[in-house]
């Protein structure tokens, strides 16, 4: 088995590293377009500091402040027209995980004439030169600074899907945990739960475990474990949040693919169809979903979680000691509760199997009667 491990992306990390981003950035541009979410930035005074250090630095920058969470299609395809417009040769992507995906969209579809959607949809190869990207992440969760993949939503069919290619590395990613000191804690613990599931599922599903692959998953596993109860605790405990930025841009990064494994994500390819249709917190639909996914997997992969309670939770029971875990964080949702129709279960089922063609990986069968299966399961 042949792994390759590629991570172009410059990462800087460290509690004040937001101070590097005009110095970063004038090595990849001159004009910038920062995309962040709507008001957040703004409220807490770093969209200012952050223009401020790019003039400073003589970079001239423009404001695209529309993103919301599960990024739109139409979102990402007016950031790159304005793009396009002002002849950006640089996009700087602040804020969390629908912030980031939105910037690699804007990146990529401001490269000529196509929609964000004809890059997911038709495989249309990228010719013309693309702006470089500057990732800035403000809640631990996605991982997205540290991968070539961004999740976009198409409103008008509810597809939610990912778009991947090389060509959306970011160049540099600034990793600053002190951005998520006043992070409040309902998108700090869905966060946390997103950190986990990157880590969970290819442990679990992996036909081929290698020792090192499950010692990096297991300690990653171990510090959210450990570390997220405590920044509920204490939400600006500086070191508990820089151990979840640490984690959180490992998880999704090909650090976990060191040593080898062949497990996939098949819990993410569950849970889109839940915020395509309904625009749900991304890790809310997780922590509904993940206790059922565990237990539809596990005849398959009885040792896997066996493992994963004696290695993360020190315990017998790995499925029981993640609901334990899930419980003590007022993470244990149900999809009714979230605002799921029970009657649109079956074309959302059918919609993860169109969408995610990765659900062939999983060790047991995912069709749209099993999917459909664990969404009732979760209701």
């Amino acid at each position: 088995m042949i792994t390759t491990f590629y991570l172009p992306t410059k990462i800087i990390f460290g509690l004040g590293s937001l101070a590097q981003l005009g110095t970063e950035a004038t090595k990849l541009g001159r004009k910038a377009i920062l995309v962040t979410g709507k008001n957040s930035l703004r409220q807490t005074g770093i969209l200012d500091r952050v223009v401020n250090d790019l003039k400073e630095n003589n970079i001239e920058s423009i404001v695209y402040d529309r993103v919301e969470p599960n990024p739109r299609t139409f979102t990402v395809d007016t950031g790159a027209k304005m793009a396009r417009k002002n002849g950006v040769d640089l996009v700087i992507g602040i804020g969390g995980g629908s912030v980031m995906d939105a910037a690699k969209g804007i990146t990529l579809a401001s490269s000529g004439n196509w929609l964000v959607w004809d890059y997911i949809n038709k495989g249309i190869e990228v010719k013309d030169k693309i702006p470089s990207l500057i990732l800035v992440p403000t809640v631990a969760a996605s991982g997205s600074e540290a991968n070539c993949g961004a999740v976009i939503t198409n409103w008008q069919t509810h597809e939610k899907c990912v778009l991947s290619t090389p060509h959306i590395y970011p160049s540099v990613s600034i990793v600053d945990p002190e951005l998520t000191l006043t992070l409040p804690a309902r998108q700090t613990l869905q966060g946390g739960v997103d950190i986990f599931c990157h880590l969970i599922e290819p442990y679990v599903t992996s036909g081929k475990p290698e020792p090192l692959t499950d010692a990096i998953i297991e300690a990653s596993l171990r510090l959210v474990v450990m570390y997220l109860p405590q920044v509920l605790a204490q939400s600006d405990d500086a070191n508990a949040r820089n151990q979840l930025s640490w984690v959180s841009t490992i998880a999704c990064s090909q650090f976990t693919l060191l040593g080898g494994g062949n497990g996939a994500m098949t819990l993410h390819g569950i849970e889109h169809p839940l915020s395509g249709y309904f625009d749900i917190a991304h890790g809310d639909g997780l922590a509904a979903l993940l206790p059922a996914w565990m237990r539809y997997t596990y005849p398959a992969r009885q040792a896997r979680f066996a493992a994963l309670g004696r290695n993360v939770f020190g315990k017998p029971d790995g499925i029981r000691a993640t609901g334990q875990w899930l419980k003590k964080l007022g993470m244990s949702k149900r999809l009714g509760e979230l605002g799921i129709e029970f009657d649109s279960i079956g074309e959302m089922a059918d919609c993860a199997v169109r969408t995610a063609d990765w659900l062939n990986k999983h060790p047991n069968r995912l069709d749209t009667e099993t999917i459909a299966g664990i969404y009732r399961e979760s209701y």
